[in-house]
């Protein structure tokens, strides 16, 4: 089946109500995934300054933004996904979820953003892509940060000793948030 289905999935993760539609061909068709649910209960968006800016990268069906979106409803949030199918399913969702402060870019990590500058930047990367696309990933957040903002990534526990040492390379530093038997969040702040 390749059509979104009428079902509207309802999703309750870090107190806040989600209702959102996926298919199949975008990541977690069934679903908002328990890596995604580990970062969201685990980010600090108390750090998100009065009309901030969040980015939620590889967004998906656009769960992770929503979420910041609602958390913090005086910031803007920007879901960038390259997946056209999974940008245009983040669009039909924001509808469904009646959100002013959130806007969809069809874009590869930050190509379409141009040179903005985020408080806090979120995202379950894809990492079958491998490490070159993560290490692009990472000079593009740092690149991408306001001075103190924060990135946090939740990655599979068998690539997290990998992300942690990229980390450290990229930012000097980085904390990690909280881990489960499958799932790691890492999270890093620009000096």
């Amino acid at each position: 089946m390749d059509e979104i289905t009428d079902e509207i999935l309802t999703e309750k993760v870090a107190g806040v109500n989600l209702q959102f539609k996926t298919k199949s061909g975008v990541f977690s068709k069934v679903g908002l995934d328990k890596g995604s649910r580990l970062l969201l209960e685990d980010v600090d968006f108390s750090k998100v300054p009065e009309r901030g800016l969040i980015a939620d990268v590889g967004a998906g069906t656009g769960v992770i933004g929503f979420v910041a979106a609602k958390k913090v409803p005086s910031a803007h949030v920007h879901l960038m996904e390259v997946n056209m199918r999974a940008a245009n399913l983040a669009k039909e969702n924001l509808e469904i979820n009646k959100l002013k402060n959130v806007e969809v870019f069809l874009s590869d990590l930050f190509s379409e953003v141009g040179n903005r500058t985020y408080n806090l930047i979120l995202s379950n990367p894809a990492q079958h892509l491998g490490n070159e696309f993560l290490e692009e990933f990472a000079d593009g957040c740092l690149e991408h940060l306001k001075p103190g903002g924060e990135v946090y990534w939740v990655v599979q526990g068998f690539l997290a000793p990998y992300v942690k040492r990229l980390f450290a390379n990229v930012f000097g530093t980085y904390k990690i948030v909280s881990h489960s038997k499958e799932y790691m969040v890492i999270k890093a702040q620009k000096g």
